[in-house]
């Protein structure tokens, strides 16, 4: 198995640079492969406002400037954090606000260890991150885990995340939206 998934978050109105990040990533997908989105809030009517949005798969959470946006184009509920199974991984969603992810990560790494997550992504500070947490390092924390924050596809450079697994395990990345443009 091998697969990559887009992480956006933080849009904030910056459609143009959501539109072509995903045409620029769906050209680089082979034939007949859909697009794998994962949307980490602020900014879902930027998403929804793609045509593009309608053929990608996607897995999506809610952020804090996320006001009234509850469902998707198919009336599927947003929640404010999830669980989704990536291959063997249990990946836990969230945009961070709920979890005050802009004080500290320890509220973060707990919830992601209650739902027995081995990946937490998170948004909401802009910054991009990557950090790996020992089990027990932080109280509550009852097995490893990495965190992940793709930062803001919003601000001035525009950064986004990629997840890469295969069958021997995963890699995360950065990319600058400004990296891609024009390619």
């Amino acid at each position: 198995m091998n697969r990559d998934i887009l992480i956006v978050s933080d849009t904030h109105g910056k459609i143009t640079r959501l539109r072509e990040l995903i045409q620029y990533r769906q050209k680089l997908l082979p034939e007949g492969e859909a697009l794998n989105l994962i949307f980490l809030g602020d900014g879902l009517n930027d998403l929804f406002s793609c045509d593009e949005y309608h053929n990608i798969i996607t897995h999506l959470v809610r952020g804090n400037c996320d006001i009234g946006v509850c469902f998707t184009p198919y009336g599927e509920e947003i929640p404010f954090c999830r669980v989704i199974a990536v291959g063997n991984y249990k990946v836990f969603l969230t945009h961070g606000n709920t979890l005050n992810v802009k004080y500290g990560r320890e509220e973060l790494c707990r919830a992601a260890s209650e739902m027995d997550a081995d990946i937490a992504l998170f948004g909401h500070t802009h910054v991009p991150t990557l950090e790996y947490i020992k089990k027990g390092s932080i109280r509550g924390v009852n097995k490893d885990l990495v965190l992940f924050n793709p930062g803001s596809l919003g601000d001035f450079d525009g950064s986004f995340g990629n997840l890469s697994l295969s069958d021997n395990g995963f890699l995360f990345s950065h990319g600058k939206y400004h990296n891609i443009v024009n390619k």
